[in-house]
């Protein structure tokens, strides 16, 4: 699925193969390491401006097999699923340097909330984020840190802190 929202092309698809140079490079340059595998249920959602990716996000649903984040936040996780919440995990995340981060998030996110609640009834999105990022994602998409900082080795992260938002229709 292709649509337009703003300057941007947002690109919905199965393939972490367009935007795969802007995760390495993003990765590389913190130290840390992107070894991102698609499931069925897993969906890409890269932002393209001029045809170049500028920014990505996976969406992992829930599953049988959990998300990645039950490997060090599973207690937390099951205490969602147990009041009855549909979890989301977003993750592989970046953003091209220089580009104005509010309107690549923004076009992003549009789908994330169609893919995640409107098409797959999701209500609850979480993220682990390394602890400078969270102001951020609690500024521009309303997640707030739930637990943590534990260690993250999936992508060699010292100290991940675990995110969550509800999702809602407004």
């Amino acid at each position: 699925m292709k649509t337009t929202f703003g300057p941007y092309t947002v690109n919905i698809g199965k393939s972490l193969t367009p935007s795969e140079w802007l995760v390495n490079a993003s990765y590389w340059r913190k130290g840390y390491v992107a070894n991102h595998a698609l499931t069925s249920s897993d969906m890409v959602i890269d932002a393209e401006l001029y045809g170049s990716v500028v920014g990505t996000v996976m969406v992992k649903l829930d599953s049988i097999n959990g998300l990645c984040a039950d490997e060090a936040y599973s207690t937390e996780l099951d205490e969602i699923r147990r009041r009855g919440g549909k979890i989301a995990e977003l993750s592989r995340f970046a953003i091209v340097p220089g580009q104005p981060t509010r309107a690549v998030m923004g076009a992003m996110f549009h789908f994330v909330y169609y893919y995640a609640h409107l098409l797959n009834g999701i209500n609850d999105l979480v993220c682990e984020v390394v602890p400078r990022h969270i102001a951020g994602q609690r500024r521009l998409l309303g997640f707030a840190p739930v637990a943590g900082p534990k260690q993250c080795e999936r992508v060699g992260v010292e100290a991940a802190v675990l995110l969550h938002r509800t999702l809602e229709c407004s």
